[in-house]
């Protein structure tokens, strides 16, 4: 039963939705760790089984070490987030929290679901089992204006995009006859139904992955989220969209990728461009962190240029690197918002003298984001950068070169805010709990760890290699 994973965080969210109808409130502080748990049991039957390929339900279900290295960092990106919730103020201002926590279950089985799935209904309603539930994670903060307003804006442009999705699914199985994603990909031809299709896909896929142009919805969502959703949105929700993007491109697509390399330079020149610009003249840090998620997406994108054995590792192993890297920085944006209200930039200034140590987590993390060495964000754009010029495509290097450039600037914006600027009148130093402590602790190991042994990039590429070229010879 190598679906065992999806049946245990199943199982572990509808145990937490029942389990808090009856559980006394003052033993709520036990959701956490069973989520977490769930979340552990589930990464222990992953790694057992990392090399298993195998089809479920007639091949609708299949099981790959690509799937399996995706699920990982959806449950990764979970587990995060459970951390990040379980601060004490947070978890003790959070309003119904097993409702909380089952829904952010339910939402990674739809994304473990979708990166396992081969036809197109499969495929849409994992989608939407991931997406759906995020709509009411983004407002969850009630009497909230900003966070009401993250949840209709993130529905509106939701609904949006799936309607495009489903219409651009519909015009495929309209011209292939079949909703196997093979044979749709081997029956496409280059006809302007075709292409209305294709592009109906790439819109929807744009919104999951925050690409520019479809990007308008992050600002507001990322700034009104509770923070924690926020943290899980640019992490976990972005992996989903990049799975997506997998099953679309690789699955679907990929004898025809080759010919759409501009397509995707395109879309990740936009992207790299426009959130790193944008994100030079913010003042929240959660819509900062907002325009620097979109630009990271556009580096992200680069590994569907290159060869396509090769492509797929690095964008997996950027992935594991942002998962943990992402999560460093929204760990300290979540604590000093908790400690003091405050999410505006200059906010941090003088952090460095009052809590030295989150200082120093917020500062490599930045220079993670920035692409510094040794951080493990540098190793990641290299591989990136390395594929993006194995397919000739030089002048898109030197674009991404030039917008890591930039990004620099911005990301130092905070870092001067933090160690050279004066703090505040009545700045004091902080408390921090274990559980964040924990949480910081172990994302900032695995933002020096990756860079400095990059030893994940070589295991994953080692299990995926030989799988993806039986996989590309269909």
């Amino acid at each position: 039963m190598y679906y065992l994973p999806e049946l245990v965080i199943v199982a572990a969210g509808f145990f937490v939705l029942i389990s808090d109808l009856f559980m006394p409130k003052h033993h709520r502080k036990y959701l956490p760790p069973l989520s977490l748990g769930a979340a552990a049991i589930a990464i222990g039957l992953l790694l057992a089984n990392v090399n298993v390929a195998a089809e479920y339900l007639g091949g609708r279900f299949v099981i790959s070490p690509l799937t399996t290295w995706f699920k990982i960092i959806f449950l990764l990106g979970g587990a995060f987030t459970v951390l990040l919730t379980w601060n004490s103020k947070r978890f003790e201002r959070i309003t119904a929290p097993g409702e909380f926590f089952s829904i952010l279950l339910f939402t990674q089985v739809g994304m473990m679901c979708l990166i396992s799935s081969t036809d197109l209904a499969s495929l849409y309603i994992s989608l939407e089992l991931s997406t759906i539930p995020l709509f009411a994670l983004a407002a969850w903060k009630r009497g909230d204006k900003y966070s009401g307003e993250a949840g209709i804006k993130y529905v509106l442009y939701g609904a949006l995009a799936s309607a495009l999705l489903l219409y651009g699914f519909g015009l495929l199985y309209a011209s292939s006859g079949s909703l196997d994603l093979r044979v749709v990909g081997d029956t496409f031809t280059a006809t302007p139904l075709a292409w209305i299709a294709l592009a109906l896909v790439i819109s929807g896929v744009g919104f999951k992955l925050t690409l520019t142009p479809f990007h308008f919805w992050a600002a507001d969502v990322y700034q009104g989220a509770p923070t924690p959703v926020t943290a899980y949105l640019s992490v976990a929700s972005k992996a989903a969209g990049l799975a997506f993007m997998f099953q679309i491109f690789f699955g679907m697509f990929g004898a025809q990728l080759a010919e759409w390399q501009w397509l995707i330079a395109a879309l990740a020149t936009a992207s790299m461009t426009v959130g790193n610009l944008i994100a030079i003249i913010q003042r929240n840090i959660k819509r900062f962190m907002a325009f620097s998620s979109i630009s990271q997406a556009g580096y992200l994108i680069m590994g569907f240029i290159g060869p396509y054995p090769e492509g797929a590792p690095a964008m997996l192993f950027y992935m594991l690197i942002f998962a943990f890297t992402n999560m460093a920085v929204f760990g300290v944006i979540m604590w000093y918002d908790d400690e003091t209200g405050r999410t505006d930039i200059n906010d941090y200034h003088g952090l460095s003298k009052t809590n030295p140590v989150l200082a120093l987590v917020m500062l490599l993390a930045l220079f993670s984001l920035a692409g510094v060495p040794p951080m493990a964000g540098f190793v990641g754009k290299f591989f990136l950068f390395s594929i993006a010029a194995k397919a000739g495509m030089h002048w898109l290097v030197a674009v991404a070169a030039i917008n890591s450039t930039i990004s620099l600037f911005y990301y130092l914006r905070i870092v001067r805010a933090m160690y050279i600027e004066t703090p505040t009148e009545g700045q004091r130093r902080l408390p921090v709990s274990p559980v964040m402590q924990t949480t910081l602790a172990v994302t900032t190991a695995g933002v020096i760890f990756l860079g400095v042994i990059p030893l994940f990039y070589n295991l994953i590429e080692r299990h995926l290699t030989d799988w993806l070229r039986w996989f590309a010879g269909w």
